[in-house]
């Protein structure tokens, strides 16, 4: 099946501890025999690993608690559903370490990208009632702004059709927000990438229509397009066409967090366990990034878009709006398929499977996905950066105990190494982007201890053949050689690289 990759990756990557990992508490074997009459919650909380395995090699098997410690992930908050309905929801861990308050179902967090498919849904309901040309040139639609021509101007057009699925050729991936202190632009001035901005200017530099790229770039222009076509903000038009309708009463798009939410937030944290300074980030970006919300309410949305879709429920949005949300527009039919904001997990065959999206913010990571036909999902937000991590375990875990979703781990087989074959690859290397770090590696059975201060301590990696080592949070280091064999550069899977130090 084509899955995976178009609903869980395509968040904003924030730094490097997503790449390299944390260091690793011992294991503790548990034992995980359930009985049917224990809560369905509590399958969660046990059973939990990397979501890499290791052929031959029996799985060390930790809590919920524990993950949450080695990944530096203060709290977690999990909303399940059958036929369209949340029936449970779980929390684990604290919304601040500071007062140790715990999380409840109630505790709101910043949604990253999940906001998308929300402003999404907030343009197709406004839509189904006014006219908008979804297809139309949205420089015909703009007075506030236009988009810089391109090489296609005159040929293809930049949609909202295509904004909305990553298909018009923009620029600018994702957008790391504003900290407290610092001054936040206005959607145009993040549009022309001009200060305080601290992202890119948006423009055209693929020919629209032509292939499927992420661009939170792409759904700003497409938030000023309605904002110009409506003269009404976000905030005001997703509480009065999407957040009421759908009694999402923990939801909102205020930038910075509303007065009636701002006593029952998580406070984020950074991948090595500190809090982000001066708390949550302010996003100008709200329709791509910008929503405030919980497990619960990502869910209601995300069903009341599948009831319609079927047909059963059609008082908020008609069958036909959201068939179009829940049809692909992606130029080929090989994944990733997006819709009008959702991805849409899709059989070899071209049948849909569900629909989701994930979602990271600075200090926040999430994950919403439904299975179509059955109506059974689930949407899971934590307040760290290396919350993406625990979130892929508790997702093989829910589709082991439940038989939901798309997650199954990987196995690895590790390739026995000499000690002079790797030899040649340990040492120090020299990274400048991201952020400037020199990566240590020193020797150990079949592979080597990866050491990046003060990011990464003594993470395991196994050799896997072909210059390829692999961790157990699924990172891999690739090396490269030079034209008389010697290594001279080493990568990782996200792209970062590293020279080494002679």
């Amino acid at each position: 099946m084509k899955v995976s990759a178009n609903i869980k990756t395509f968040a904003i990557s924030i730094g490097m501890l997503a790449v390299l990992g944390c260091d690793k508490p011992a294991p503790q074997q548990i034992k995980t025999n359930q009985t049917k009459s224990q809560p369905e919650s509590q399958l969660l909380k046990t059973g939990l690993t990397e979501r890499i395995r290791i052929k031959d090699q029996t799985p060390w098997l930790q809590t919920l608690e524990q993950r949450q410690k080695h990944y530096n992930v203060p709290g977690v908050s999990l909303a399940f559903m059958r036929n369209g309905r949340v029936v449970w929801t779980l929390q684990s861990g604290v919304k601040d370490l500071t007062t140790n308050h715990p999380l409840d179902e109630n505790t709101v967090f910043q949604a990253g990208s999940i906001s998308k498919p929300a402003f999404g849904a907030v343009l197709m309901k406004y839509r189904q009632e006014n006219a908008l040309d979804l297809d139309a040139d949205v420089n015909k639609l703009l007075t506030s702004w236009q988009l810089p021509q391109h090489d296609w101007s005159g040929q293809e057009v930049v949609s909202l059709r295509r904004l909305l699925s990553h298909t018009a050729g923009t620029t600018v991936h994702g957008f790391p927000g504003y900290a407290a202190n610092e001054v936040v632009p206005t959607l145009i001035q993040v549009l022309n990438g001009a200060e305080p901005a601290n992202t890119a200017p948006v423009r055209v530099d693929i020919r629209p229509g032509s292939k499927m790229r992420y661009s939170g770039g792409g759904t700003t222009l497409a938030q000023l397009v309605l904002q110009d076509v409506t003269g009404e903000i976000l905030p005001t038009m997703a509480e009065r066409l999407l957040f009421a309708p759908l009694g999402m009463k923990r939801s909102s798009f205020e930038q910075p967090i509303s007065s009636k939410l701002v006593d029952n937030r998580a406070t984020p944290y950074k991948g090595d366990g500190t809090a982000v300074p001066d708390g949550a980030h302010t996003y100008a970006t709200l329709a791509a990034a910008g929503m405030w919300s919980t497990p619960t309410d990502m869910l209601n949305m995300a069903s009341a878009v599948r009831s319609a879709y079927l047909g059963t429920e059609t008082d908020w949005i008609s069958q036909a709006t959201a068939v179009e949300i829940l049809t692909s527009n992606a130029p080929t039919p090989d994944s990733p398929n997006v819709g009008i904001g959702f991805f849409i997990n899709m059989s070899d065959e071209g049948e849909m499977l569900g629909f989701g999206h994930g979602g990271a913010d600075e200090g926040f990571m999430s994950q919403l996905y439904l299975e179509l036909n059955s109506g059974n999902g689930y949407a899971i937000m934590t307040n760290g950066n290396n919350g993406n991590q625990l979130i892929s375990e508790l997702e093989v875990r829910i589709k082991e105990a439940f038989d939901i979703g798309y997650a199954e781990p990987e196995t690895k087989t590790i390739v026995e190494l000499s000690t002079n074959e790797l030899t040649e690859y340990l040492g120090s290397y020299a990274v400048t982007k991201p952020v400037v770090v020199d990566i240590v590696l020193e020797a150990a059975e079949n592979g080597f201890l990866l050491t990046a201060s003060p990011y990464v301590e003594n993470e395991k990696h196994w050799y896997q053949g072909k210059d390829t080592f692999f961790a157990m949070d699924g990172s891999t280091v690739t090396f490269e050689r030079d034209k008389s064999g010697a290594i001279t550069d080493l990568s990782f899977n996200n792209g970062v690289r590293g020279t080494k130090k002679r």
